[in-house]
């Protein structure tokens, strides 16, 4: 019995553990959730709305305008550490966040309501403390509606990576002769590999047991993938284009549209992307040559 239990326990922190793409929400998405949130509230009047002795409608758009206004918070919040703090997404940084906002939307929501409801049931102040406990009791509903929402999109993921891994052989196999293609395989041979053409590579990022591929897709935008290996076992690190500046990072020599620093270290800004690549010490002396001679080749 143990067994079973250690064995189930042990393929749902595989699950948890998995890599997640992480969606930063915007206003637009923060407005839709409090117009929804208004809506449903306003249309079905649930935990003992029908109650309120005072205007409903307004009511009800109070708690829409303390949503948007926690979410929004909340996106700000996690961008703020996002810019900071290097983390590999996972499903249980999703549950993590999901159950967050949940938290602080029932807080915003909770202490809106309290001081609503003490003005209008001044005289039934137990009316006022019974919705108070409705919106509380939903709460765990939520976590588990979060939980769930997070574990059926990570399987969707799964079936749409496999899907795309079967497209991407299926190129291969019919363009390999007439375009440079390089596979980086997952050791996880759970996990499809990532076949791509190497002028779509903008750089590789590794994060202790897992690389981070970041590439342009077919609609030229930003995308990544996960798979678990180490740069250390990328055989795709001969192919010239691809240049390790760090250990952590290897970047497209191609895609390079910026360089600042000196032979202490280098800050390199790609195309397409935000952020900066480094370039240690150790490679700067290396990298500059390598540049110096491409700048060479390109004004003959």
């Amino acid at each position: 019995m143990n067994t079973q239990i250690s064995t189930r326990l042990g393929r749902l922190k595989e699950v948890v553990d998995k890599p997640y793409p992480f969606v930063y929400g915007g206003w637009k998405s923060a407005v839709i959730v409090g117009l929804a949130v208004f809506l449903f509230l306003f249309t079905f009047e649930p935990l003992g709305l029908n109650r309120f002795p005072g205007n409903t409608f307004f009511y009800t758009l109070g708690f829409g305008l303390i949503t948007i206004a926690c979410l929004l918070f909340d996106y700000w919040l996690i961008n703020q550490f996002m810019k900071r703090v290097k983390i590999l997404w996972t499903v249980w940084c999703e549950i993590l966040w999901n159950i967050f906002f949940l938290s602080t939307i029932a807080i915003g929501n909770g202490i809106y309501n309290a001081v609503v409801g003490f003005f209008f049931f001044h005289q039934d102040i137990w009316g006022a403390l019974q919705l108070s406990n409705a919106f509380i009791v939903t709460f765990p509903v939520g976590i588990l509606f979060a939980i769930i929402f997070a574990l059926s999109r990570n399987a969707g993921i799964k079936v749409m990576q496999r899907d795309n891994n079967t497209v991407d052989a299926g190129t291969g196999s019919q363009a390999r002769e007439s375009m440079d293609f390089i596979c980086i395989s997952s050791v996880n041979k759970k996990d499809p590999d990532v076949v791509l053409t190497a002028d779509r590579i903008l750089y590789i990022e590794s994060m202790g047991n897992l690389l981070k591929i970041h590439y342009l897709s077919d609609e030229a935008k930003v995308t990544t993938r996960v798979v678990r290996n180490t740069l250390k076992n990328l055989a795709v690190l001969e192919h010239p284009d691809l240049y390790r500046c760090h250990r952590s990072f290897v970047l497209n020599r191609r895609m390079i549209n910026q360089i600042n620093g000196n032979s202490n270290g280098y800050m390199v800004k790609l195309m397409y992307v935000e952020d900066e690549i480094p370039v240690s010490r150790k490679y700067a002396a290396d990298f500059i040559q390598m540049q110096n001679a491409d700048r060479t080749s390109y004004t003959r």
